[in-house]
């Protein structure tokens, strides 16, 4: 990985001169190389309509347009306004529900069930479309992976023009879905700069786009992680946002319907990440779920401190099964495995930034990040030993988290 993009985890998340170089270069052109610009221009304004008709017509775009056609006549009962459900229930069952259902994580049914559920009214409006809102949002999230999981593919197999159009479609969802969630993040918590999730995602787009433009597949497994851990991580913050605006909603007598709308949104964005989150701390993903279920419990009892705690505590589990991938990679000599699995471990210890920062200071978060990209660049290099006495240093301090 080179190291302008290593930069890019921990620092300001923004690519250096290899990708930016081109928007700043002037040079003084001839009268030929002038014809040759005009006609490249126009070669690439064709391709980028190409590929904007391409994206307007492919099926992912059809899914996120059925998404805002639920989302906005749902929306209405924000207002105290009918909501024509029977029209959300038709576009969720012709445009959407298939492709749903097919995918791994149960996300049909509670969108099916809030659907109905609030057709017959047995089921707040409000509460349903939250449900409705955020467990599609989960779909895409996992629909995102697939279809970084399909470029890959097609890289591999020498179809790159198949996997141009697959990465526009990722764009497509970072656009529509992913990056307005993360802004809301970024605005709750006050993260700018190279803490803004939007930044992140926008700048691993960029960096996965550069090495698809250079048919460099190896880097592209590795740069999967800087887009998909940044959407992972907004996620996350956003279930943990609403717990904390749940216990101070409930300290300032806030009706408790509106309480449970929050609990219906973070649970709903918690479902694209409970199956990874159980892969680092099975008992606290399956607390988590058990807090934001509306049925399992009450607002009051939903405290800020224990779900930061339960995802602080899968979040550092995962950060130790990467320590220990990454060099069982080496072992069988696969370094781009081996890189993904350390860039895969220095994203979730980037997810904990805010947690590093409160509870041991800047500088010691700054100088964690600073050994965890060493460790990576250990690992990328293979060598193992000097990764060994990195990763010891990195995991004793997330440790910290939880004492």
């Amino acid at each position: 990985m080179k190291k302008r993009h290593l930069k890019a985890v921990f620092a300001s998340f923004l690519l250096a001169s290899g990708v930016l170089a081109g928007c700043n270069a002037e040079k003084t052109e001839t009268k030929e190389e002038k014809v040759k610009t005009e006609e490249t221009k126009e070669e690439t304004a064709s391709e980028t309509k190409e590929t904007e008709q391409a994206v307007e017509e492919s099926t992912v775009s059809k899914q996120v347009e059925a998404y805002k056609v639920i989302k906005t006549e749902a929306e209405k009962a924000k207002e105290d306004q009918p909501v024509d459900w029977e029209l959300v229930s038709k576009t969720y069952k012709e445009q959407l529900q298939s492709a749903v259902s097919s995918m791994e994580g149960d996300f049909d049914q509670p969108i099916a069930t809030a659907i109905e559920g609030a057709k017959s009214e047995e089921l707040d409006a409000n509460i349903a479309r939250q449900i409705i809102d955020k467990t599609t949002q989960s779909y895409f999230y996992q629909l995102q992976k697939s279809l970084q999981n399909e470029i890959v593919a097609a890289l591999e197999s020498g179809d790159t023009a198949k996997a141009e159009v697959l990465f526009e479609d990722i764009k497509y969802l970072a656009a529509e879905v992913f990056v307005p969630t993360a802004m809301k993040r970024d605005e709750y918590y006050q993260m700018t700069g190279d803490a803004s999730l939007e930044q992140n995602i926008n700048s691993g787009l960029a960096a996965q786009e550069e090495a698809l433009k250079a048919n460099n597949v190896d880097d592209f497994k590795v740069y999967i992680q800087l887009t998909d851990k940044s959407i992972y991580r907004s996620y996350y913050l956003a279930s943990q946002s609403y717990a904390e605006k749940i216990e101070a909603g409930v300290k300032e007598g806030k009706e408790e319907l509106e309480l449970k709308q929050q609990q219906a949104e973070a649970w709903g964005f918690l479902q694209a990440i409970k199956g990874s989150l159980s892969g680092g701390d099975e008992a606290a993903a399956a607390r988590l779920d058990e807090l934001f279920s509306l049925d399992k419990t009450a607002v009051k009892d939903i405290k800020a401190e224990e779900v930061k705690m339960l995802f602080t505590k899968a979040i550092i589990g995962k950060i130790k099964s990467y320590h220990e991938k990454a060099p069982m990679q080496l072992d069988e000599n696969n370094i781009t495995e081996a890189r993904v699995k350390a860039l895969e471990g220095n994203m979730f210890l980037k997810a904990l930034e805010l947690e590093l920062k409160e509870k041991l200071g800047e500088q010691k978060a700054q100088e964690t990040f600073e050994v965890a990209e060493q460790w990576y660049n250990a690992i990328a290099e293979n060598k193992k030993d000097e990764a060994a006495k990195l990763s010891q240093t990195v995991l004793s301090t997330v440790e910290q988290l939880v004492k």
